[in-house]
Protein backbone atom coordinates (compact mmCIF):
# COMPACT_ATOMS: atom_id res chain seq x y z
CA UNK A 1 0.00 0.00 0.00
CA UNK A 2 1.55 3.15 -1.11
CA UNK A 3 2.33 5.85 1.64
CA UNK A 4 -0.03 8.81 2.10
CA UNK A 5 0.73 12.43 2.12
CA UNK A 6 -0.22 14.82 4.89
CA UNK A 7 -3.24 16.36 2.29
CA UNK A 8 -4.52 13.06 1.29
CA UNK A 9 -4.27 11.94 4.81
CA UNK A 10 -6.48 15.20 5.89
CA UNK A 11 -8.78 14.41 2.66
CA UNK A 12 -9.41 10.57 3.97
CA UNK A 13 -10.09 11.52 7.40
CA UNK A 14 -12.56 14.14 6.31
CA UNK A 15 -14.13 11.34 4.07
CA UNK A 16 -14.42 8.57 6.89
CA UNK A 17 -15.42 11.49 9.92
CA UNK A 18 -18.21 12.64 6.78
CA UNK A 19 -19.27 8.76 6.13
CA UNK A 20 -19.79 8.14 9.86
CA UNK A 21 -21.58 10.88 10.93
CA UNK A 22 -23.71 10.52 7.91
CA UNK A 23 -23.97 7.67 8.48
CA UNK A 24 -24.99 8.77 12.71
CA UNK A 25 -27.02 11.67 11.24
CA UNK A 26 -29.31 9.09 8.63
CA UNK A 27 -29.79 6.68 12.12
CA UNK A 28 -30.81 9.63 13.78
CA UNK A 29 -33.04 11.01 11.01
CA UNK A 30 -34.89 7.76 10.39
CA UNK A 31 -35.25 7.57 14.19
CA UNK A 32 -37.26 10.88 14.61
CA UNK A 33 -39.27 9.64 11.46
CA UNK A 34 -39.94 6.58 13.38
CA UNK A 35 -40.98 8.40 16.67
CA UNK A 36 -43.06 10.18 14.78
CA UNK A 37 -45.04 7.82 13.10
CA UNK A 38 -44.96 5.99 16.24
CA UNK A 39 -46.32 9.28 17.95
CA UNK A 40 -49.12 9.26 15.00
CA UNK A 41 -49.82 6.12 15.90
CA UNK A 42 -50.18 6.27 19.58
CA UNK A 43 -52.35 9.12 19.02
CA UNK A 44 -54.91 7.25 16.72
CA UNK A 45 -54.68 3.94 19.21
CA UNK A 46 -55.64 6.57 21.52
CA UNK A 47 -58.56 7.80 19.37
CA UNK A 48 -59.81 4.24 19.16
CA UNK A 49 -59.37 3.32 23.03
CA UNK A 50 -61.42 6.74 23.68
CA UNK A 51 -63.64 5.13 20.80
CA UNK A 52 -64.52 1.72 22.88
CA UNK A 53 -64.57 3.79 26.12
CA UNK A 54 -67.46 5.33 24.32
CA UNK A 55 -68.94 2.02 23.48
CA UNK A 56 -69.10 0.94 26.63
CA UNK A 57 -70.63 4.05 27.88
CA UNK A 58 -73.55 3.51 25.27
CA UNK A 59 -73.90 0.07 26.69
CA UNK A 60 -74.59 1.69 30.15
CA UNK A 61 -76.74 3.85 29.10
CA UNK A 62 -78.57 1.53 27.00
CA UNK A 63 -78.90 -1.24 29.95
CA UNK A 64 -80.42 1.70 31.92
CA UNK A 65 -82.89 2.94 30.00
CA UNK A 66 -83.01 0.63 27.17
CA UNK A 67 -83.18 3.87 24.77
CA UNK A 68 -83.06 2.41 20.97
CA UNK A 69 -81.20 5.04 20.45
CA UNK A 70 -78.26 4.39 22.27
CA UNK A 71 -78.25 0.84 20.99
CA UNK A 72 -78.10 2.60 16.95
CA UNK A 73 -75.37 5.01 18.76
CA UNK A 74 -73.56 1.91 19.37
CA UNK A 75 -73.45 0.35 16.69
CA UNK A 76 -71.82 3.27 14.88
CA UNK A 77 -68.97 3.55 17.48
CA UNK A 78 -68.75 0.26 17.21
CA UNK A 79 -68.02 0.66 13.32
CA UNK A 80 -65.97 3.55 13.66
CA UNK A 81 -63.55 0.89 15.97
CA UNK A 82 -63.79 -1.48 13.28
CA UNK A 83 -62.61 1.06 10.72
CA UNK A 84 -59.79 2.33 12.29
CA UNK A 85 -58.40 -1.15 13.51
CA UNK A 86 -58.27 -2.36 10.23
CA UNK A 87 -56.16 0.90 9.40
CA UNK A 88 -54.13 0.58 12.15
CA UNK A 89 -53.65 -3.56 11.73
CA UNK A 90 -51.57 -2.39 8.21
CA UNK A 91 -48.71 -0.16 10.34
CA UNK A 92 -48.46 -2.62 12.94
CA UNK A 93 -45.11 -4.20 12.79
CA UNK A 94 -44.58 -6.15 16.31
CA UNK A 95 -46.50 -9.69 16.05
CA UNK A 96 -47.39 -9.06 19.85
CA UNK A 97 -49.19 -6.55 19.14
CA UNK A 98 -50.37 -7.55 15.35
CA UNK A 99 -51.75 -10.33 18.03
CA UNK A 100 -53.42 -8.29 20.41
CA UNK A 101 -55.41 -6.60 17.33
CA UNK A 102 -56.72 -9.62 16.17
CA UNK A 103 -58.16 -10.76 19.37
CA UNK A 104 -59.54 -7.02 19.23
CA UNK A 105 -60.96 -7.61 16.36
CA UNK A 106 -62.60 -10.74 16.91
CA UNK A 107 -64.13 -9.41 20.26
CA UNK A 108 -65.29 -6.33 18.83
CA UNK A 109 -67.82 -8.70 16.19
CA UNK A 110 -68.37 -10.59 18.92
CA UNK A 111 -69.53 -7.95 21.34
CA UNK A 112 -71.69 -6.75 17.87
CA UNK A 113 -73.04 -10.16 17.89
CA UNK A 114 -74.13 -9.94 21.57
CA UNK A 115 -75.83 -6.28 20.86
CA UNK A 116 -77.91 -7.52 18.07
CA UNK A 117 -79.16 -10.10 20.44
CA UNK A 118 -79.71 -7.85 22.83
CA UNK A 119 -81.94 -5.85 20.66
CA UNK A 120 -83.39 -9.24 19.46
CA UNK A 121 -84.55 -9.98 22.69
CA UNK A 122 -85.69 -6.31 24.02
CA UNK A 123 -88.00 -6.32 21.02
CA UNK A 124 -89.42 -9.38 21.93
CA UNK A 125 -89.83 -9.53 25.20
CA UNK A 126 -88.49 -6.59 26.44
CA UNK A 127 -86.48 -8.06 28.90
CA UNK A 128 -82.81 -8.74 28.85
CA UNK A 129 -81.36 -11.82 30.58
CA UNK A 130 -79.21 -11.52 33.35
CA UNK A 131 -76.70 -13.62 31.75
CA UNK A 132 -76.54 -12.14 28.09
CA UNK A 133 -75.94 -8.44 30.11
CA UNK A 134 -73.32 -9.83 31.96
CA UNK A 135 -71.30 -11.52 28.78
CA UNK A 136 -71.92 -7.90 27.01
CA UNK A 137 -70.58 -6.49 29.32
CA UNK A 138 -67.72 -9.06 29.67
CA UNK A 139 -66.78 -8.62 25.93
CA UNK A 140 -66.94 -4.26 26.51
CA UNK A 141 -64.21 -4.84 29.20
CA UNK A 142 -61.97 -7.04 27.16
CA UNK A 143 -62.53 -4.81 24.41
CA UNK A 144 -61.26 -1.97 26.74
CA UNK A 145 -58.55 -4.36 28.02
CA UNK A 146 -56.92 -5.10 24.50
CA UNK A 147 -57.40 -1.37 23.77
CA UNK A 148 -54.99 -0.39 26.64
CA UNK A 149 -52.37 -2.96 26.26
CA UNK A 150 -52.22 -1.95 22.10
CA UNK A 151 -51.68 1.97 23.44
CA UNK A 152 -49.48 0.33 26.22
CA UNK A 153 -46.92 -1.45 23.74
CA UNK A 154 -47.26 2.04 21.27
CA UNK A 155 -45.74 4.08 24.20
CA UNK A 156 -43.30 1.47 25.16
CA UNK A 157 -42.13 1.85 21.32
CA UNK A 158 -41.58 5.78 21.85
CA UNK A 159 -39.85 5.12 25.04
CA UNK A 160 -36.81 2.53 22.81
CA UNK A 161 -36.61 4.82 20.28
CA UNK A 162 -36.22 7.94 22.39
CA UNK A 163 -33.64 5.49 24.01
CA UNK A 164 -32.57 4.86 20.46
CA UNK A 165 -31.69 8.41 20.29
CA UNK A 166 -30.13 9.28 23.37
CA UNK A 167 -28.00 5.99 22.73
CA UNK A 168 -27.07 7.50 19.27
CA UNK A 169 -26.45 11.34 20.69
CA UNK A 170 -23.79 9.64 22.99
CA UNK A 171 -22.00 7.91 20.50
CA UNK A 172 -22.06 10.58 18.63
CA UNK A 173 -20.10 12.81 21.13
CA UNK A 174 -17.68 9.87 22.05
CA UNK A 175 -17.19 9.58 18.03
CA UNK A 176 -16.61 13.13 17.91
CA UNK A 177 -14.51 13.07 20.80
CA UNK A 178 -12.25 10.16 19.79
CA UNK A 179 -11.82 12.09 16.49
CA UNK A 180 -10.48 15.57 17.93
CA UNK A 181 -8.41 13.45 19.84
CA UNK A 182 -6.84 11.69 16.92
CA UNK A 183 -6.90 14.68 14.70
CA UNK A 184 -4.91 17.08 17.88
CA UNK A 185 -2.34 13.81 18.02
CA UNK A 186 -2.04 13.89 14.10
CA UNK A 187 -1.81 17.74 14.01
CA UNK A 188 0.41 17.72 16.87
CA UNK A 189 2.90 14.68 15.19
CA UNK A 190 2.52 15.24 11.81
CA UNK A 191 2.52 19.57 11.21
CA UNK A 192 3.51 20.91 14.94
CA UNK A 193 6.13 18.53 15.42
CA UNK A 194 8.22 18.88 12.62
CA UNK A 195 7.47 22.67 12.08
CA UNK A 196 8.71 23.00 15.85
CA UNK A 197 11.55 20.74 13.87
CA UNK A 198 12.32 23.38 11.32
CA UNK A 199 11.99 26.56 13.57
CA UNK A 200 14.96 24.93 15.99
CA UNK A 201 16.66 23.81 11.99
CA UNK A 202 16.63 27.39 11.37
CA UNK A 203 17.92 28.60 14.33
CA UNK A 204 20.98 26.59 13.85
CA UNK A 205 21.02 27.34 10.57
CA UNK A 206 21.77 31.24 12.11
CA UNK A 207 24.37 29.82 14.60
CA UNK A 208 26.13 27.47 11.57
CA UNK A 209 25.77 24.49 13.77
CA UNK A 210 23.06 22.75 11.25
CA UNK A 211 22.45 19.17 11.69
CA UNK A 212 20.52 17.20 8.93
CA UNK A 213 16.82 16.27 9.23
CA UNK A 214 16.22 13.21 9.18
CA UNK A 215 13.67 11.93 6.47
CA UNK A 216 10.91 8.97 6.95
CA UNK A 217 8.64 9.36 4.53
CA UNK A 218 9.28 11.35 0.96
CA UNK A 219 5.54 11.48 -0.11
CA UNK A 220 4.78 13.54 3.27
CA UNK A 221 4.95 17.33 2.37
CA UNK A 222 6.60 18.39 5.87
CA UNK A 223 8.90 15.91 5.20
CA UNK A 224 10.00 17.63 2.01
CA UNK A 225 10.43 20.40 3.56
CA UNK A 226 12.99 19.08 5.81
CA UNK A 227 14.35 17.42 2.20
CA UNK A 228 14.43 21.36 0.66
CA UNK A 229 15.61 22.47 4.25
CA UNK A 230 18.49 20.20 3.92
CA UNK A 231 18.85 20.65 0.47
CA UNK A 232 19.21 24.43 0.94
CA UNK A 233 21.65 23.89 3.78
CA UNK A 234 23.97 22.27 1.46
CA UNK A 235 23.75 24.51 -0.86
CA UNK A 236 24.80 27.32 1.29
CA UNK A 237 27.68 25.78 2.49
CA UNK A 238 28.60 25.29 -0.50
CA UNK A 239 28.10 29.20 -1.55
CA UNK A 240 29.85 29.81 1.34
CA UNK A 241 33.05 27.43 0.01
CA UNK A 242 32.96 29.63 -2.78
CA UNK A 243 32.43 32.86 -1.29
CA UNK A 244 35.33 32.03 0.39
CA UNK A 245 37.10 31.16 -2.57
CA UNK A 246 35.94 34.14 -4.09
CA UNK A 247 37.40 36.37 -1.44
CA UNK A 248 40.93 34.54 -2.07
CA UNK A 249 41.12 35.32 -5.51
CA UNK A 250 39.78 39.15 -4.72
CA UNK A 251 42.56 39.43 -2.07
CA UNK A 252 45.08 37.61 -5.40
CA UNK A 253 44.15 40.52 -7.06
CA UNK A 254 44.71 43.16 -4.59
CA UNK A 255 48.08 41.40 -4.09
CA UNK A 256 48.70 41.61 -8.34
CA UNK A 257 47.47 44.99 -8.00
CA UNK A 258 50.30 45.73 -5.53
CA UNK A 259 53.13 43.92 -7.10
CA UNK A 260 52.32 45.48 -10.83
CA UNK A 261 52.11 49.03 -9.03
CA UNK A 262 55.69 48.09 -7.74
CA UNK A 263 57.10 46.66 -11.11
CA UNK A 264 56.32 50.28 -13.26
CA UNK A 265 59.44 51.57 -11.51
CA UNK A 266 61.88 48.27 -12.39
CA UNK A 267 60.53 48.74 -15.96
CA UNK A 268 60.79 52.60 -16.29
CA UNK A 269 64.30 51.75 -15.04
CA UNK A 270 64.94 49.16 -18.02
CA UNK A 271 63.59 51.69 -20.32
CA UNK A 272 65.65 54.94 -19.27
CA UNK A 273 68.70 52.85 -19.20
CA UNK A 274 67.99 51.16 -22.42
CA UNK A 275 67.13 54.46 -24.42
CA UNK A 276 70.59 56.00 -22.85
CA UNK A 277 72.83 53.25 -24.14
CA UNK A 278 70.94 53.19 -27.80
CA UNK A 279 71.68 57.17 -27.86
CA UNK A 280 75.24 56.83 -26.69
CA UNK A 281 76.14 53.82 -28.28
CA UNK A 282 76.11 55.01 -31.91
CA UNK A 283 78.56 52.21 -32.95
CA UNK A 284 77.29 48.81 -31.72
CA UNK A 285 76.78 46.27 -34.18
CA UNK A 286 73.78 45.23 -35.70
CA UNK A 287 72.83 42.46 -33.09
CA UNK A 288 73.63 44.26 -30.44
CA UNK A 289 71.09 47.22 -31.89
CA UNK A 290 68.68 44.41 -32.96
CA UNK A 291 68.35 43.12 -29.14
CA UNK A 292 69.01 46.72 -27.69
CA UNK A 293 65.72 47.72 -29.59
CA UNK A 294 63.77 44.12 -28.56
CA UNK A 295 64.45 44.82 -25.17
CA UNK A 296 62.79 48.30 -25.46
CA UNK A 297 59.66 46.86 -27.31
CA UNK A 298 59.30 44.25 -24.62
CA UNK A 299 59.50 46.66 -21.76
CA UNK A 300 57.30 49.15 -23.06
CA UNK A 301 54.82 45.70 -23.87
CA UNK A 302 55.21 44.98 -19.99
CA UNK A 303 54.42 48.87 -18.87
CA UNK A 304 51.16 48.46 -21.23
CA UNK A 305 50.19 45.08 -19.69
CA UNK A 306 51.31 46.44 -15.65
CA UNK A 307 49.35 49.80 -16.71
CA UNK A 308 46.18 47.92 -17.81
CA UNK A 309 46.56 45.14 -14.59
CA UNK A 310 46.32 48.25 -12.97
CA UNK A 311 43.16 50.01 -14.40
CA UNK A 312 41.19 46.63 -14.38
CA UNK A 313 41.88 46.15 -10.45
CA UNK A 314 41.13 49.70 -9.32
CA UNK A 315 38.04 50.62 -8.27
CA UNK A 316 35.75 53.15 -9.50
CA UNK A 317 32.32 54.37 -10.18
CA UNK A 318 30.13 53.19 -12.90
CA UNK A 319 31.33 55.68 -15.76
CA UNK A 320 30.09 55.09 -19.51
CA UNK A 321 31.71 57.03 -22.01
CA UNK A 322 32.21 56.47 -25.93
CA UNK A 323 34.78 54.27 -26.97
CA UNK A 324 36.07 51.88 -29.48
CA UNK A 325 34.71 48.20 -29.42
CA UNK A 326 38.25 46.62 -30.98
CA UNK A 327 40.63 48.82 -28.30
CA UNK A 328 38.44 47.51 -25.35
CA UNK A 329 38.96 43.84 -26.94
CA UNK A 330 42.49 44.10 -27.48
CA UNK A 331 42.92 45.31 -24.07
CA UNK A 332 41.02 42.50 -22.55
CA UNK A 333 43.26 40.12 -25.07
CA UNK A 334 46.31 41.43 -24.15
CA UNK A 335 45.59 40.74 -20.61
CA UNK A 336 44.39 37.41 -20.95
CA UNK A 337 47.33 36.47 -23.20
CA UNK A 338 49.45 34.51 -20.39
CA UNK A 339 46.90 32.47 -19.92
CA UNK A 340 46.46 31.31 -23.82
CA UNK A 341 48.26 27.65 -23.93
CA UNK A 342 50.21 26.98 -27.25
CA UNK A 343 46.99 24.24 -28.39
CA UNK A 344 44.13 27.51 -28.66
CA UNK A 345 44.38 29.77 -31.34
CA UNK A 346 43.02 33.13 -30.47
CA UNK A 347 41.75 35.66 -33.60
CA UNK A 348 39.55 38.77 -33.44
CA UNK A 349 37.72 40.47 -36.49
CA UNK A 350 36.38 43.45 -35.31
CA UNK A 351 35.95 46.43 -37.74
CA UNK A 352 37.66 49.91 -36.69
CA UNK A 353 35.13 52.70 -35.88
CA UNK A 354 32.34 50.45 -33.93
CA UNK A 355 31.60 53.02 -31.11
CA UNK A 356 30.00 52.04 -27.89
CA UNK A 357 28.97 54.21 -24.65
CA UNK A 358 30.22 51.72 -22.25
CA UNK A 359 32.51 51.68 -19.30
CA UNK A 360 35.95 50.74 -20.53
CA UNK A 361 36.78 48.83 -16.98
CA UNK A 362 33.42 47.09 -16.71
CA UNK A 363 33.41 45.85 -20.60
CA UNK A 364 37.14 44.57 -20.55
CA UNK A 365 36.13 43.08 -17.30
CA UNK A 366 33.11 41.57 -19.22
CA UNK A 367 35.52 40.31 -22.31
CA UNK A 368 37.99 39.09 -20.02
CA UNK A 369 35.45 36.49 -18.04
CA UNK A 370 34.46 35.18 -21.65
CA UNK A 371 37.63 34.58 -23.23
CA UNK A 372 38.86 32.83 -19.56
CA UNK A 373 35.51 30.79 -19.81
CA UNK A 374 36.55 29.64 -23.78
CA UNK A 375 39.96 29.02 -22.81
CA UNK A 376 38.85 26.41 -19.70
CA UNK A 377 35.99 25.09 -22.37
CA UNK A 378 38.75 24.07 -24.60
CA UNK A 379 41.20 23.12 -22.34
CA UNK A 380 44.02 20.63 -22.97
CA UNK A 381 42.51 19.76 -26.70
CA UNK A 382 43.29 21.97 -29.98
CA UNK A 383 41.29 24.41 -30.58
CA UNK A 384 40.30 28.04 -31.47
CA UNK A 385 38.77 31.38 -30.28
CA UNK A 386 37.27 33.76 -32.50
CA UNK A 387 36.13 36.97 -31.73
CA UNK A 388 33.52 38.79 -34.17
CA UNK A 389 31.53 42.20 -34.34
CA UNK A 390 29.34 44.07 -36.50
CA UNK A 391 27.30 46.75 -36.21
CA UNK A 392 23.46 46.64 -37.04
CA UNK A 393 20.91 49.61 -36.64
CA UNK A 394 21.44 51.12 -33.60
CA UNK A 395 23.25 48.04 -31.81
CA UNK A 396 26.79 46.75 -32.18
CA UNK A 397 26.62 42.75 -31.82
CA UNK A 398 29.88 40.76 -30.60
CA UNK A 399 29.95 37.46 -30.65
CA UNK A 400 32.79 35.24 -28.88
CA UNK A 401 32.89 31.79 -30.22
CA UNK A 402 35.32 29.02 -28.85
CA UNK A 403 35.38 24.95 -30.07
CA UNK A 404 34.81 23.32 -26.51
CA UNK A 405 33.23 20.40 -25.86
CA UNK A 406 29.66 22.65 -25.49
CA UNK A 407 27.08 23.10 -22.77
CA UNK A 408 24.77 20.16 -22.19
CA UNK A 409 20.04 21.51 -22.42
CA UNK A 410 19.85 21.49 -19.00
CA UNK A 411 23.23 23.60 -17.71
CA UNK A 412 22.88 25.32 -20.63
CA UNK A 413 19.33 26.57 -18.70
CA UNK A 414 21.37 27.81 -15.67
CA UNK A 415 24.41 29.91 -17.23
CA UNK A 416 23.94 33.16 -15.69
CA UNK A 417 22.35 31.96 -12.58
CA UNK A 418 24.92 33.30 -9.56
CA UNK A 419 27.14 30.63 -7.45
CA UNK A 420 26.21 28.35 -10.57
CA UNK A 421 29.40 26.20 -11.36
CA UNK A 422 30.30 22.51 -13.20
CA UNK A 423 33.21 22.99 -12.13
CA UNK A 424 34.62 21.46 -8.72
CA UNK A 425 34.70 23.35 -5.28
CA UNK A 426 38.15 25.62 -5.17
CA UNK A 427 37.99 25.42 -9.38
CA UNK A 428 35.76 28.01 -9.64
CA UNK A 429 33.26 30.37 -8.17
CA UNK A 430 30.40 30.56 -10.49
CA UNK A 431 30.00 33.95 -10.87
CA UNK A 432 32.17 34.67 -14.21
CA UNK A 433 29.06 34.41 -16.53
CA UNK A 434 26.59 36.10 -13.95
CA UNK A 435 29.34 39.27 -13.48
CA UNK A 436 29.39 39.41 -17.44
CA UNK A 437 25.88 39.20 -17.72
CA UNK A 438 25.37 41.80 -14.99
CA UNK A 439 27.89 44.16 -16.72
CA UNK A 440 25.92 43.37 -20.01
CA UNK A 441 22.18 44.25 -18.41
CA UNK A 442 23.94 47.57 -16.68
CA UNK A 443 24.81 48.89 -20.37
CA UNK A 444 21.42 48.29 -21.57
CA UNK A 445 22.62 45.15 -23.78
CA UNK A 446 21.18 41.69 -24.39
CA UNK A 447 23.99 38.52 -23.90
CA UNK A 448 22.69 34.86 -25.07
CA UNK A 449 23.96 31.50 -25.47
CA UNK A 450 24.18 29.16 -28.29
CA UNK A 451 25.84 25.92 -27.78
CA UNK A 452 26.04 22.31 -29.47
CA UNK A 453 27.81 19.54 -27.38
CA UNK A 454 30.92 18.30 -29.19
CA UNK A 455 31.15 21.36 -31.37
CA UNK A 456 31.22 24.34 -29.06
CA UNK A 457 29.74 27.40 -27.69
CA UNK A 458 29.30 31.25 -29.07
CA UNK A 459 28.30 34.47 -27.23
CA UNK A 460 26.09 37.10 -28.47
CA UNK A 461 26.19 40.29 -26.69
CA UNK A 462 24.47 43.12 -27.84
CA UNK A 463 25.58 46.65 -26.84
CA UNK A 464 23.69 50.06 -27.85
CA UNK A 465 26.14 52.29 -30.06
CA UNK A 466 27.18 55.75 -29.01
CA UNK A 467 24.31 58.07 -30.51
CA UNK A 468 26.40 60.07 -32.68
CA UNK A 469 27.87 57.38 -34.49
CA UNK A 470 24.06 56.40 -35.16
CA UNK A 471 23.38 56.15 -38.87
Amino acid sequence: MPKLNIRQKIILGIFIFSICFGCIGMLSYMNTLQLERQVLLVERVDDLSNIILEIRRTEKNYLLYHDPDLLEQGFKYLNQADNLLRTLMQEFINKEVKQTGSNLKNNINNYRQLLKNLEINDKESKLSTVNHNSNIREAGQALVEYSKAISSFERKNILNINEKLRSNLAFSMVGIAAVVFILVVFVSSSILKPLSQVQEATKQISLGTFQELPIKNSHDEVQQVFAALNSMVEQLKKRRRQLVQAQKLSSIGTLASGIAHQLNNPLNNISTSCQILMERESNVDELSGKMMKNIMQETLRSRDIVKGLLEFSREREYSPGPIELDNIMQSAMSLVSSQVPSNISLTMEIPEHIIVRVDRRKMQEAFINLLINAIQAIGSAQGSISIAAFQKDENATISVKDTGEGIPPKTLERIFDPFFSTKEVGQGTGLGLYIVYGIIEKHHGHIRVESIQGKGTTFFITIPLEKENNI
